[in-house]
């Protein structure tokens, strides 16, 4: 166990630079990197006094007739997962379900207004389309102010994907197999789940997140039954609640 002194100095100095950072950030980063410094600080400070506990987010794509699959996981383990919807290519029911769900806890994410690849298309384009995702997510009912997660169709990464993102605040999930730091990070990487997925493989990934204490995020495409399997999925969930995984 370190002494008491120790992690009182070590907790300190991360103010310390946090602090710096926080007004250097405009110089150096820009406005809202400044305020992932700022969130990653307490949110470490946070892990080293308070809760050492590893995070999970399951984050289902193209939300359509298989969140009711992904429903029925998180009922039976206890979880709620957060919906990335397609607001043209949303049946007026499915959305409707998601409006009561967003009511019980789940998560709403943007996905494209119509899911087009936004590899080429300049900032303003990007802004517009999340513009009308916001409009008509908004118009049905969903509560924005619970919105904070972009996933860019076909998770596509570029300059202007992400600094349209930036501009309207929210975070982007980048669609790359890593371990993110915390619950703050901008880019949010993920651990995909289809038919083919070794959950051993995914064991190893999860258990570097566990040791860091780290956010770890899975995906799956729970409408494309050609790639998704329930059961694998809720093997891997179960696995992930059996490590400590909140």
């Amino acid at each position: 166990m370190k002494p008491k002194h120790w992690t009182i100095l070590t907790t300190g100095g991360i103010i310390l630079i946090a602090a710096f950072l926080y007004l250097r950030a405009p110089i150096i980063m820009g406005d809202w990197t400044k305020q992932t410094v700022y969130l990653s600080a307490i949110n470490y400070i946070h892990c080293q006094i308070a809760d050492a506990s590893p995070k999970l987010l399951l984050i289902d794509d193209d939300a359509g007739d298989g969140i009711y699959e992904i429903k029925d996981i998180c009922d039976e383990l206890g979880m709620k997962a957060t919906y990335a919807m397609i607001p043209m290519k949303t049946s007026r029911a499915i959305c409707d379900t998601l409006v009561a769900w967003q009511r019980e806890g789940f998560g709403i994410a943007i996905h494209g207004y119509k899911h087009h690849r936004w590899k080429e298309w300049s900032v303003d384009s990007i802004l517009a389309d999340i513009g009308l995702c916001e409009s008509y997510m908004k118009q049905r009912g969903f509560d924005m102010k619970k919105i904070r997660i972009v996933v860019p169709p076909y998770g596509c990464n570029t300059r202007n994907i992400r600094e349209a993102i930036q501009r309207k605040g929210y975070q982007m999930v980048t669609g790359a197999h890593i371990i993110n730091p915390d619950t703050s990070v901008f880019q949010i990487g993920r651990i995909f789940i289809t038919k083919d997925t070794d959950p051993l493989e995914v064991k190893r990934l999860l258990l570097r997140a566990k040791e860091g204490r780290a956010f770890a995020v899975i995906g799956t495409h729970s409408s494309h039954p050609e790639e998704f399997s329930k059961e694998k999925t809720k093997t891997i969930l179960k696995m992930a609640q059996d490590m400590g995984f909140q």
